[in-house]
């Protein structure tokens, strides 16, 4: 038996629910996302269910940790093939052992979820200081993004905070996802922003300077691209203003 969701994250809660109380043999969990159905798999699609979602959300905090949720939470976001899986086994371990799981590294179980976790958890660092804001003419900040993992939901928060007073969108590109504030609500969502306002007269003032400094404040004796892209790899650099081309 196969497990379809709609890949999102109360669904594959759901889905993990419905594992639990139906007891059938599930053999895998799949996004309809990327599941290509076939005449010899037996597959079941669930239903998001809100209430199933937060009772295993729960469970998972109460019978294990709120370290290991979040470290759940972050494996799936991780969009890395077979998650789905790997998440199962670790819950199945993680009510027979409790909150020390995260302790046993040796064990591939927990290695194929606190892996993943810390990649997300490192590019959610990095884009903390590397995504820049744009002025646009309409008076919204605008910040577009494209990173390997699907972060928006974890670095959403700390912006909405630290920027509450202004309007913002941050964009990932590669999802076609945009979280949008407008000082008192913020939401996720599905949206094509292909056609967005022109940059802001200002902002494009700004942004020269920027790059001005940023050119003259370096130490040409001390030039390393390599350790620089060490630093930021190379794939982030199209979205910062200093690495943009001048105007």
């Amino acid at each position: 038996m196969i497990y379809i969701y709609d890949g999102t994250w109360d669904c594959f809660l759901t889905a993990i629910h419905h594992y639990y109380y139906d007891r059938q043999a599930v053999t895998n969990i799949e996004s309809a996302l990327s599941y290509n159905q076939n005449l010899i798999d037996e597959y079941r699609i669930i239903p998001a269910d809100k209430t199933k979602a937060k009772a295993v959300e729960q469970a998972i905090y109460n019978k294990i940790s709120l370290e290991s949720l979040d470290n759940i939470q972050r494996c799936f976001f991780s969009e890395l093939q077979g998650r789905e899986m790997w998440i199962l086994k670790y819950i199945r371990l993680g009510f027979k052992i409790g909150m020390k799981i995260d302790s046993m590294l040796g064990d591939q179980t927990v290695l194929n979820v606190l892996v993943p976790a810390r990649k997300v958890g490192i590019e959610c660092h990095r884009l903390l200081g590397l995504l820049r804001f744009e002025l646009l003419e309409n008076n919204i900040y605008y910040a577009k993004i494209h990173p390997d993992h699907n972060i928006i939901t974890f670095i959403s928060p700390h912006f909405k905070e630290r920027f509450a007073d202004q309007n913002w969108i941050i964009h990932d590109t590669k999802r076609n996802l945009a979280s949008l504030y407008n000082t008192k609500r913020m939401i996720i969502s599905y949206m094509d922003l292909t056609s967005i306002p022109e940059l802001h007269s200002e902002e494009m003032r700004f942004q020269d300077l920027w790059k001005n400094y940023f050119k003259h404040i370096a130490i040409k004796s001390r030039y390393n691209p390599k350790l620089q892209k060490s630093f930021i790899p190379k794939r982030y650099w199209k979205n910062l203003t200093e690495k943009k081309p001048d105007n």
